[in-house]
């Protein structure tokens, strides 16, 4: 389920990556297209009525502020998984090696008390 997950969060971060690149909310890499547009550094000024469906997006929050920006949000989350696979990970191969070292005793036990079995009952026919 963890992969599940973070392979979710992934995709998802990639999407929302792309999507602010195209608003400018998110610089674009190096290697990326640069396009003419100018973002400006002041704070976005919403308009008193915003029309919902006729403008474009203008962004009300950093996507990428620390702690309230969603791709951060995303990004710690998909790290939360990763973290919580490896922890599993490592509990359920500690978990097989015990079972393992508890089914060789128990193996070694029954043989065990199945030859005391024996040797009591060549006891009693002699």
């Amino acid at each position: 389920d963890a992969q599940e997950a973070q392979t979710a969060l992934s995709n998802a971060i990639a999407v929302l990556k792309d999507f602010y690149k195209s608003s400018g909310k998110v610089p674009k890499e190096s290697f990326e297209l640069l396009q003419a547009r100018v973002v400006a550094s002041e704070p976005v000024q919403l308009p008193e009525t915003p029309s919902t469906w006729e403008a474009g997006y203008t962004g009300v929050a950093d996507p990428k502020a620390q702690p309230d920006g969603i791709i951060a949000v995303l990004e710690q989350i998909s790290a939360d998984f990763a973290k919580m696979e490896s922890e599993t990970l490592a509990q359920e191969n500690s978990d097989k090696q015990a079972y393992d070292e508890d089914m060789k005793s128990c193996s070694i036990e029954k043989a065990r008390r199945a030859k005391e079995s024996d040797m009591k009952d060549q006891e009693r026919k002699r």
